[in-house]
Order: C-alpha cells, then structure tokens, then sequence
C-alpha cells in the first residue's frame, strides 16, 4: 500500500485528515489555537483526539511534529493508527493523540517556531531563562548562521576545519544542545516559555491531574542510520526504573541520551516536562527518532532553510524549503514504509506498557 495514504504533502491536509480520522473513530477533538498564521493566512493549531475517559488514572500519550517540518512522519504514523482504528480502552484509561505540536514550523517548513525557537529546547523550569545555555555556541555561530541568503560557501570544508581544531564531540555538542546566544540561530532556545508549551502543559496538567501511570512516545526524524529507529530515554539516575520497565518492552532499540550514540541531552527538552508536571505518576517518556541522512547533511540543510527564513524572502518554493522536507521526510516509498511499520508497532508496545494490569492493581 502506498504511504501517499498517509504521508500528507502539507501541514493543512495533514490536520484535515487527522480532524476527519479522529471523528470518523468517534473520538473528541480538542483544538489549541496559536497566533501565528500559515503562509496563506490560515489558521494555525495543535489538534488532540482524545479516546477513553475524562480525567483517566491511566493514560497513553503520543506526540508528532514538536519540530515541525519532522511533523509529517509522526502524523502519518498517527494516521494509520486511525484508520486501523483505537481499540477498546480499560474504563481508568484515556489515549491523547496530540498531531503537529509546532504547526507553525509544519506550515512553513522550519524545524523552529515563529519565534526561530527550537521547542524542544524550551520546555525549562520557571525562572530558568536559559542563561547556561550555549556556551560553547560562539565557536560555531559565524559558520551555523552566516547573515545573508544561501549560497556556496564551502560549508563542509569550513566544518572539518572546525573540528579539526576542536574536536568532534565539543562540537558536536556546542551545536545540538541548545543556546540562548543568537536569536537568529539554529538551535535557539529561546528566552522564556513559548505559547506552544505553556499551552501544552496547561493542557496535560488540567486532563491529566489524576493520572498515576503516563506513557508518552514523541515522533522525530533526521537522527540515525536511514531507515531505522530507535527510542531514546532520559538518562538520569532517577529514570533507572522507569527505563528499566521501557526496555523490557521497547528492547534493543532504547537508547539512553547520555551524549553517548545519536542521543545528547538537552536543558528544557519535552520529558522534562512531563517529570515536573507530574510528580505523582510513573513517567515513562520516550522519543522515537526515525534517522535519514548524514549527520552534516541535516545540518546543512537546516542551515540554508534558516539562512533563507531570515535574509531571504522565506517562501516555500525555494529550493532550501524543498531540501529541508527532504532532509527529514524523504521521499522515499521504503522509508516511508518502515516509518509506518515501526510506528505502529511501538504504539502496540507503548499501549501494553500503559495499561499493563499490574499498573491496575498497585493503584487500589
């Protein structure tokens, strides 16, 4: 079967699609507004089906798109779970489809939000302004965010020499971890919370105040070898159980971000979130990150996307707008059929680990 039925070719057929398969599972759907608007003016919003009871004691939360253009392979994964249809839940228990949490970067093909915030970077505690963030980002600020419109600049020569001279893993962390340096930059953090996770967490903390066991897997791309997967776990010392459980019914495939493989941790990241929001449940958060191209590659494309956004006309038929969906949703029937396969068969391990009967009965 052609992924076509469920890769979407933009964020507004893909919300349309969602909208029209949450209600054609009699699910309900909850809609968060933003401000911003879509390059034809349209509106734009995180759109929620949510199954099961009210107020659940038990719940499964699966997110997509909180980077953006990353967006469209969550959403097609969540599209086929639709169509394949929510099986019957147990009377504690609800399951929160959450489609395209930065609809912004989904509409214009950025990885960033309206702000150039990278919102997986800016789920931070109240009071923490990111000041740490970023320090060792001037090294690389003049070769990420060089202010004019893409052109040839000899971007992969110019990256050796960098790490070269200071060496792969300082470099590779100086540029991934997040910084509050330059606004205009890749990977900028942002300087308080965005109206996307206030918003978020607003949301969860009224619908999930009585929850004792939260599940939550989010969907990402461009992280890995080509076609394959893995799920990556906080690696504090305090997630040891919860990890422990994770692997149990993830297997081989979890990796701990520990800046150790393709994982690296990051201040104010989504499960940091969760932790915080709910200190009474068992949180067992993961992330899915589906890998595409080289690690440089990625970069390059998220450079030149960010270049034309700032010192370009930012429109969508440019070449970088085209580079960049491609960087993270090839256009590629294979992948795209693994990504399918492997999202629902996670979904199938995350629904088993949420609402396990053991989970039940420690609850009475």
């Amino acid at each position: 079967m052609s992924s076509a039925r469920y890769f979407s070719p933009d964020y507004v057929t893909a919300r349309n699609r969602f909208r029209t398969a949450v209600a054609a599972q009699n699910g309900r759907l909850d809609v968060l507004k933003l401000q911003a608007t879509g390059p034809g003016g349209e509106l734009l919003t995180i759109d929620i089906g949510w199954f099961g009871t009210t107020n659940p004691q038990r719940a499964l939360v699966h997110s997509s798109g909180l980077h953006g253009v990353e967006g469209f392979a969550g959403s097609a994964i969540q599209l086929q779970w639709l169509e394949e249809g929510i099986a019957a839940l147990p009377a504690d228990a609800a399951i929160a489809i959450v489609h395209v949490l930065n609809p912004y970067g989904a509409a214009w093909l950025r990885r960033a939000n309206e702000h150039n915030v990278d919102l997986n970077r800016n789920f931070r505690a109240p009071g923490d302004g990111g000041g740490a963030l970023g320090i060792d980002y001037p090294i690389v600020d003049a070769l990420l965010n060089p202010q004019s419109a893409p052109r040839n600049d000899l971007f992969y020569a110019r990256a050796a020499a960098l790490v070269l001279r200071n060496g792969l893993s300082r470099m590779r962390l100086a540029v991934v971890t997040g910084q509050c340096v330059n606004p205009r930059g890749l990977f900028y953090a942002g300087s308080g919370l965005e109206p996307v996770p206030q918003m978020y967490q607003d949301y969860l903390g009224k619908n999930l105040v009585r929850a004792q066991r939260i599940t939550a897997i989010d969907v990402h791309t461009g992280l890995g070898r080509y076609g394959e997967d893995a799920l990556l776990l906080d690696a504090s010392a305090d997630r040891a159980s919860a990890n422990q459980a994770m692997r149990e019914i993830f297997g081989e495939r979890t990796q701990l971000d520990d800046n150790d493989g393709i994982a690296y941790r990051v201040q104010g990241a989504q499960h940091d979130m969760y932790y915080r929001l709910f200190p009474q449940a068992d949180v067992h958060f993961a992330t899915q990150e589906f890998g595409t191209f080289s690690g440089l590659r990625v970069l390059a494309a998220l450079r030149a996307e960010n270049r034309w956004h700032h010192y370009g006309s930012g429109a969508l038929d440019h070449p970088a707008k085209k580079q960049l969906l491609h960087a993270f949703c090839p256009d590629d029937e294979a992948w795209r059929a693994q990504v399918l396969r492997r999202g629902r068969e996670v979904i199938r391990q995350a629904r088993a680990l949420a609402f396990k009967r053991e989970a039940k009965q420690r609850m009475r």
